[in-house]
């Protein structure tokens, strides 16, 4: 066989591979989401799977399901608690009235618009801070949008249910026969690559298992530790959840997300302490607000990201930093999201593949 003929045997697999993940999105969003959720519950089948009843062992399948009911309880539970506390506390915004909030924070606002003035800094010689910032923040809070939102919500409820099966039902095979996804994948390559691309596989899944895990639990520590802080603050606990629960979904986007968060929880800790005094009451609440969620932060940075973007996916934070921010120029937020994945999955194949480079071998030197 030349050289070229393996070039078209190995290359073909791949154009198909994609045509068919293009054709079939929907349904190949449907298997990652299974296989993400199979990763996350395998400790705890493996768990399962060393309990016994005398001498009596749970079977895997077993332990699958169990596994597949609890995350789905979880899931439930957790869906359960926050969507009725955020669709209230977002119902709450979208009646506020945003002058009165702006009313609060008259004098540092006068403050600054005298030095947008005295530099020439606006071109618009109407410009006012309040203004801008409550048509702003109405237009993205407002009763419009959010019932756009319920719409859109309500919708969706049909694809959610097949989306529910689909994945419940790949889910639980993915966790009972532990290969199948990667045994599934090798039979679009040739059969003098399956060594490989199997060890590739298995590396790319051991991987992604170690950061998926991380990342589930590094969420639940911010929302937790949120919680309590904003809790201890002086926050009403409805509000210090709803600032938790953004705070740690916001901070999925690696740098600038924490950031946002903080900067929502100041909005939010302004909007629910109207009226107040600036100087003697709001300013030390939000200054306690900045800190409860700072704190938080530190922990994240010290103890959760080292452990889940160094240690799971075996790379130097400078290089997961680096990787970060090409993703974000290329593909924005979302491209900053899935760039530790990606970049996990890319430096993997290059291993198995490309390791004659002396820059794969340096990348590649730690997996």
């Amino acid at each position: 066989m030349n050289k070229t003929t393996r070039i078209l045997l190995f290359v073909i697999p791949l154009i198909l591979l994609g045509f068919a993940i293009w054709q079939l999105s929907n349904i190949v969003a449907f298997i990652l989401v299974a296989f993400v959720i199979s990763m996350v519950g395998e400790p705890m089948v493996s768990l399962l799977g060393k309990l016994r009843i005398r001498s009596w062992y749970f079977p895997r399948w077993l332990c699958s399901l169990i596994t597949l009911i609890l995350i789905w309880i979880l899931l439930f539970v957790f869906f359960r608690f926050f969507i009725p506390l955020l669709a209230q506390e977002l119902q709450y915004f979208a009646t506020l009235d945003m002058q009165s909030v702006f009313n609060s924070l008259d004098e540092p606002i006068s403050k600054i618009e005298a030095i947008i003035s005295d530099y020439k800094l606006s071109v618009d010689e109407g410009f006012t801070i309040k203004g801008w910032a409550a048509e702003t923040i109405s237009e993205q809070v407002g009763v419009e949008k959010i019932t756009t939102v319920i719409k859109g919500i309500a919708g969706a409820v049909g694809n959610i249910f097949v989306a529910f099966v689909v994945i419940s039902f790949t889910s639980f095979f993915f966790m009972k026969e532990a290969y199948l996804f990667e045994n599934s994948l090798v039979l679009f390559f040739p059969e003098d690559q399956e060594k490989k691309i199997s060890h590739a596989l298995s590396s790319i899944t051991r991987f992604l298992k170690r950061y998926f895990i991380g990342v589930t639990l590094q969420i639940t520590g911010i929302i937790i530790i949120n919680s309590i802080g904003l809790s201890i603050v002086g926050l009403d606990f409805n509000t210090g959840v709803t600032i938790a629960l953004i705070s740690g979904i916001l901070n999925v986007i690696p740098y600038i997300g924490p950031l946002i968060g903080i900067m929502v929880g100041l909005f939010i800790g302004t909007a629910v302490s109207v009226p107040m005094d600036f100087y003697s009451e709001l300013l030390p609440r939000l200054f306690y607000i900045f800190l409860a969620m700072e704190f938080t932060q530190v922990i994240d940075n010290v103890v959760f990201q080292p452990l889940i973007f160094s240690k799971s996916v075996m790379a130097h934070p400078l290089e997961i930093f680096l990787v970060i921010i090409s993703a974000g120029t290329l593909g924005g937020v979302v491209g900053m999201i899935l760039a530790v994945p990606i970049y996990t999955v890319l430096r993997v194949v290059a291993k198995e593949f490309m390791n004659h480079s002396k820059l794969v071998q340096k990348l590649t030197e730690r997996l």
